[in-house]
């Protein structure tokens, strides 16, 4: 065989390799659920305009349940986000800010502080993990924050969704393969419902033990360490909720973050039900989240705290993006996006 011809059948191969995975990859994309609400929204975050937002909200359900942007920029013309997703553990959170930082530059980050006594690993990690974008972010949370055994499928998603070509929709199909589009949830997902037996509370949460929350204040030092390079305050928070961590346990937290880095801000809202306007036999979907009536009044609350304590003030926009803030309120005064389990 003549040299042309080895080169020839070799770029053949690499062509062919190059297809292979090209198709693998959109048809792993074409199958992967579509996911807007409760967390891991990555497709409508990266829909928003580079460099638009004036915060990130980072964390658990406790997040993406109890913040909604639509209100905090009708109160105040601040633009935000909540990126955080169900359980998500800080190593997983910290991959997250990575990514999130390559299109935004916010002006504060707020981290919502549950997770520092969650376990190494929660079970949402499918979720939390799977739906980051391709790239090094994903491939540093696939191999740092996730089960070793949950980590095929999440480097190959047609481990998890082949058999999705069996009900998949031409619909969704079409929908999970568009470009990502901005929403009007801006990551925050409405729960309806009141908790009827929220007066037998406050529920105390269970504490993990000392090496695991030491590993967790570790990878909240890797998130301190990533807004202070970009040059981002950041503040840990625990939301007014009736699902506590002891008392005594929050303040040992306040004192180790502290200690951890002086520049973050601390504010512990847990036992501040009252003071953010918030009924706990209305405002409770369960003890740990707000429903859709109290999280309007909470974040309307937060719009106080972000343009006062955090010292924000909104950012130049554009005409086209003012105008699809503008709508995103309407959106949410006319009631919203009905409720999805």
């Amino acid at each position: 065989m003549n040299r042309k011809a080895v080169v020839r059948e070799f770029c053949f191969a690499v062509l062919f390799l190059l297809l292979a995975v090209l198709l693998i990859g959109l048809t792993s994309t074409a199958l992967r659920p579509v996911r807007t609400s409760y967390g891991a929204v990555w497709g409508p975050y990266l829909g928003e305009p580079e460099d638009s937002l004036d915060y990130l909200w980072l964390g658990s359900s406790y997040a993406y349940c109890d913040v909604n942007p639509a209100v905090i920029y009708d109160e105040t013309g601040l633009t935000g986000y909540v990126l955080a997703g169900p359980e998500q553990t800080l190593s997983q959170t910290y991959w997250y800010l990575r990514q999130a930082l390559e299109t935004q530059r916010p002006s504060a980050v707020v981290l919502e502080a549950s997770a520092l006594h969650f376990a190494k690993y929660q079970n949402y990690t499918q979720v939390n993990v799977g739906y980051l974008p391709a790239g090094l972010n994903k491939l540093g949370a696939v191999f740092t924050a996730s089960e070793p055994e949950l980590r095929t499928g999440l480097l190959f998603d047609l481990y998890f969704y082949h058999s999705r070509w069996k009900t998949a929709t031409f619909g969704e199909l079409r929908s999970a393969l568009a470009p990502p589009l901005a929403d009007q949830c801006k990551g925050y997902t409405a729960v309806d419902g009141v908790f009827d037996a929220i007066g037998d509370g406050p529920f105390l949460r269970d504490v993990q033990e000392e090496a695991v929350y030491r590993a967790n204040l570790e990878d909240l030092g890797r998130i301190a360490s990533l807004c202070a390079d970009r040059g981002i305050p950041l503040a840990v928070v625990f939301h007014p909720t009736y699902s506590q961590l002891p008392s005594q346990v929050r303040e040992t937290i306040r004192a180790d973050v502290a200690d951890l880095d002086a520049h973050i801000r601390f504010f512990d809202w847990s036992e501040e039900v009252e003071a953010a306007g918030l009924e706990p036999s209305l405002h409770f979907y369960d003890p740990g989240h707000l429903n859709r009536a109290g999280a309007a009044l909470f974040s309307a609350w937060l719009g106080d705290f972000l343009t006062g304590e955090m010292g924000l003030v909104p950012r130049p926009q554009t005409g086209k993006n003012a105008a699809a803030w503008a709508e995103t309120v309407r959106f949410w005064q006319e009631g919203g996006p009905a409720v999805t389990e």
